[in-house]
């Protein structure tokens, strides 16, 4: 396989019995808890890699540390040696989760994503409504540079690109008794958007997100509406200004997502959607509000193109 896959992806959360219940309980993830030094630390597989929830001040993950996606791990049986191979710094390394060598890289050598290489940890997962990560979603300033990073350097495949915009578009009607009905429509006007750019690792990939234009206006109160491109533009944005580029979401992959979205929500949980709407490579989305978690950590569900997607509902 070309590149590197994702062995797993550690976040942070203030409530972590919250976020463990939500992965176990709700989504029906396998736990399993994996030793770390004389604690242990709840790993969740899915698929070919696993979520690792971490608690908000835990000594083994480096600072700065807030809650949402803290770094992402990628399997090499030399974690150094690879680091090293690629030209990437290593800014510490050690013994880690299930006794595994990992080396830190220099986050400004990737662009901004906290990554690791690990020795592979073999997490196991169960098939089920939730069947793998989709992506990774990185707040991204600069496509082009992640597409050097992790295409040109470290041989990760391609998957595609995309472009995200919302329109509006208003259209006046003239109507008279005498000359019948006209209509006029005004130049169309994009209110938001983002460049898209999906990356495989492995079973899942990375999306890098971009605003598609700085010049438009964030939505100020994200998440007290459903969702819609201009609100996705807007999370992006606020977050590379507030905390730079880097890992702001994840991802998971369902077979029908109008099922599992009101599921979660009978479980409790705070919905952004409670049904799928259009997303990224003709598939369905939808948001799980991160105030279930205490804030900050920010996960979503994808009905992928392969299980129906776009077409199944609106094609």
């Amino acid at each position: 396989m070309a590149g590197y896959a994702l062995n797993y992806v550690a976040v942070v959360a203030r409530d972590v019995g919250a976020a463990c219940r939500f992965l176990g309980e709700s989504v029906a993830l396998q736990r399993t808890d994996v030793a770390l030094g004389s604690r242990t630390v709840p790993f969740f597989g899915v698929g070919q890699a696993a979520v690792a929830v971490f608690e908000l001040d835990d000594p083994y993950l480096e600072e700065p540390l807030f809650p949402g996606v803290h770094h992402m791990a990628l399997g090499a049986d030399d974690p150094a040696a690879t680091a090293a191979r690629h030209g990437l710094s290593v800014t510490g390394e050690g013994i880690g989760v299930g006794g595994k060598r990992f080396a830190i890289v220099e986050p400004k050598e990737t662009v901004g994503i906290r990554t690791r290489f690990t020795e592979p940890l073999d997490i196991p997962s169960a098939d089920g409504p939730t069947y793998k990560i989709d992506h990774l979603g990185i707040a991204s300033d600069d496509n082009d540079a992640g597409v050097r990073v992790f295409i040109d350097n470290l041989g990760c495949p391609l998957d595609s690109t995309q472009t995200d915009v919302e329109v509006r578009v208003v259209t006046e009607s003239f109507i008279s008794d005498k000359y019948d009905l006209v209509y006029h429509s005004r130049p169309a006007e994009i209110l938001g958007g983002l460049r898209d750019v999906f990356i495989d690792i492995g079973d899942c990939a990375l999306e890098f997100l971009m605003d598609y234009d700085s010049s438009h206006t964030p939505q100020k109160r994200l998440g007290e509406d459903k969702g819609n491109t201009k609100g996705d533009q807007s999370a992006i944005a606020k977050f590379v200004a507030r905390r730079g580029p880097g890992l702001a979401h994840v991802a998971f992959a369902t077979r029908d997502i109008d099922a599992m979205l009101p599921k979660l929500a009978d479980d409790g949980w705070r919905m952004i959607d409670l049904e799928g709407r259009p997303g990224g490579r003709g598939s369905l989305i939808g948001f799980v509000h991160p105030s279930n978690f205490g804030g900050g950590l920010l996960m979503h569900f994808v009905e992928p193109q392969a299980d129906g997607g776009y077409e199944k509902k609106y094609g």
